[in-house]
């Protein structure tokens, strides 16, 4: 029984997103070093400001672009910008819902309602899912490896974050991996745990869940295994989420330029972003709002000086959250 009603968990949700955006403003807005904003006006480096922006357009077009790749595998329509609807509506869910979870089930709900079949609707966001974790768990896992010795040199303090999000990430993925493999055992094994936690009174009401999770295993299974067979597809997908990774994570690198700053390399930049990234994904505030920024700090405070850091941070909000979400919210607001 929900104790409180749709509208009042919208109410809920969004002044608990406004209390944070509030709060993260006010903390960083505090570190600014307000003395030198008229020196730092005449210094910044404006190019690679508006090359930011260019580069966040890029990933969203790249992402309704995927999108379309895999409806067009999946289900042929003829509906028009159909990726591009969806993947606005998508990012926008995720920086308004935690653990960006309003996204897909919004975006299966807009795909009935443009008449593809419910089965066909799981099957495209479930792959788009399945690729994205892939690639970036893939990405991060690689970069951390080639860069262990400095994170646990430099930055000890946030490797533990780093991997925590690695492994969180890997555990995510191998569970698909395993529902792929065999989803009969897995099944198996997850009625085995359920049994097993049943007789403990504060999970009886799990066991209610049990179809649910069974019907969402065999869903899984056949959704990705429906888009496999097109390996065409498969692979264009794959490398362009490779590609608008690598566009996102170029973000940092154009804030520190943009700062009139250019010791540090720009694979060194990519990189420590990507370490933001898997640091703070499985952080549950909507869109890691105010985990970012925190986390920016410890990460980038050997890299930026530290009375333009806090420059560094509010660019950073700006080009990954703001922007992403006002466009993509009046994309969501006209298309739909």
């Amino acid at each position: 029984m929900n104790i409180l009603t749709k509208k009042q968990r919208d109410i809920l949700q969004y002044t608990f997103l406004l209390f944070l955006i509030i709060l993260t403003a006010y903390i960083v807005i505090s570190t600014l070093d307000i003395k030198i904003l008229p020196q730092l006006i005449k210094i910044i480096n404006y190019k690679y400001i508006i090359l930011g922006f260019i580069l966040i357009l890029m990933y969203i077009i790249l992402e309704g672009y995927i999108i379309k790749i895999i409806i067009d595998s999946i289900q042929k329509t003829k509906i028009k910008y159909l990726g591009m609807k969806l993947a606005t509506m998508g990012l926008y869910y995720n920086l308004v819902t935690p653990l960006a979870s309003g996204s897909q089930p919004i975006q299966i709900y807009a795909l009935t309602k443009y008449k593809i079949p419910m089965s066909k609707a799981i099957a495209i966001i479930v792959n788009k899912t399945v690729i994205f974790q892939s690639v970036v768990t893939i990405y991060c896992s690689m970069l951390l490896i080639g860069n262990y010795e400095y994170l646990s040199g430099e930055m000890h303090s946030v490797i533990i974050l780093v991997a925590t999000g690695v492994t969180v990430n890997i555990v995510s993925l191998g569970f698909g991996f395993f529902i792929i493999y065999s989803p009969t055992k897995t099944k198996a094994m997850i009625n085995m745990i359920l049994n097993f936690l049943k007789r403990f009174k504060f999970f009886r009401k799990l066991e209610n869940k049990r179809d649910n999770i069974n019907k969402f295993i065999d869903e899984y299974y056949e959704s990705v295994m429906f888009f496999m067979k097109d390996k065409k597809s498969l692979i264009k997908s794959l490398i362009f989420t490779v590609i608008q990774l690598t566009l996102y994570f170029s973000i940092a690198y154009c804030i520190y330029r943009a700062l009139s700053l250019n010791k540090e390399s720009y694979e060194h930049l990519l990189s420590l972003q990507a370490f933001l990234y898997m640091a703070v994904s499985p952080v549950p505030t909507p869109g890691n709002v105010g985990a970012n920024e925190i986390v920016f700090f410890k990460i980038f405070k050997n890299i930026f000086p530290k009375e333009l850091i806090g420059y560094g941070v509010f660019l950073y909000g700006i080009f990954i959250y703001y922007f992403i979400l006002i466009f993509c919210g009046i994309c969501t607001i006209i298309s739909h």
